[in-house]
């Protein structure tokens, strides 16, 4: 016979294509993923997997069964949310990433009050600026800007945000404001690392993609701002994380629409069966309340 235990760790290496990988999103070594999903398929006489050495794909019974079970076992989350809605207090440790400026423009204010209303939950915060494996950095949620691409994940959008050229009005002063693409690549950039092959739109709305010239480059979001800000040099940034700056104007926009496909809305997304369910769902609220 199976458990639940055993079902949640087939989803999670259906998931994440991997046993290695799938264990991570269980907590439990690869030697238990591996020994629940043999289990599984002893008790089912079936095989789930098409298994080579690099990846693992679900047979056709497979996909049917990790269909079926995702659905239940969502279902079973949610009965467990509803059940413990009226049971003591949350405890536990829930693990978070995003990007800098979230963290510290957004989360971090707001944050005390949370921690009042739930003092036994503990946080912990990567904020990092690249792209952050769920699974495979053993995170529970995440706080994501721009296109997701991930369509394992249960993704809920904050808030509708764009990226926009800044710079601050000193820097516009010494070089004066850039009238084309031409001009605004040539002129000095502070850059995150892999900013400096930006995107651009044209007279006639395609796309042109430039190099820019990166004068500075630094590795996080917020000492980025404080660069454009000290008037380093242009800068791509969220609309949303400079929108203090903008508002005071010790920044201003630089050549509106030149960017190719700017949206970069916030979205929450967490796996499907979040490992700590009703601290991910309080985060989740949290948040949420924050972008409104």
């Amino acid at each position: 016979m199976y458990s639940i235990e055993d079902l949640r760790t087939f989803v999670a290496i259906a998931e994440a294509q991997g046993v290695t990988a799938g264990a991570m999103r269980v907590a439990v070594s690869p030697a238990t993923a591996s020994h629940r999903l043999s289990k599984l398929e002893r008790a089912l006489k079936l095989t789930l997997f098409h298994r080579n050495s690099r990846t693992m794909k679900l047979t056709d019974e497979g996909q049917v069964f990790f269909d079926r079970t995702r659905s239940i076992l969502a279902d079973l989350a949610q009965a467990e949310r509803d059940a413990g809605s009226r049971s003591a207090q949350l405890t536990g440790h829930l693990r978070v990433t995003m990007s800098p400026w979230i963290l510290s423009r957004f989360v971090l204010p707001a944050l005390p009050g949370l921690q009042r209303e739930h003092p036994k939950v503990t946080f912990e915060f990567l904020a990092v600026d690249r792209f952050v494996s769920l699974s495979a950095e053993g995170m529970d949620c995440a706080i994501r800007v721009g296109q997701l691409t991930d369509s394992a994940l249960v993704a809920k959008k904050l808030s509708d945000n764009d990226r926009i050229i800044c710079a601050a009005p000193s820097f516009l002063t010494r070089h004066s404001t850039p009238k084309n693409t031409s001009e605004i690549v040539d002129l000095p950039w502070a850059c995150l690392p892999w900013q400096t092959r930006i995107a651009f739109s044209d007279a006639k709305k395609r796309r042109r993609d430039a190099t820019v010239r990166a004068s500075v480059l630094v590795s996080n979001s917020d000492t980025l701002t404080d660069a454009v800000v000290g008037g380093i040099g242009l800068a791509v940034k969220s609309r949303l994380a400079i929108k203090d700056e903008l508002a005071d104007g010790r920044l201003v926009e630089v050549a509106p629409g030149s960017l190719w496909r700017p949206d970069a809305p916030i979205w929450f997304v967490y796996p499907p069966e979040a490992r700590s369910a009703k601290k991910t769902e309080l985060f989740g609220d949290f948040v949420t309340s924050l972008f409104q």
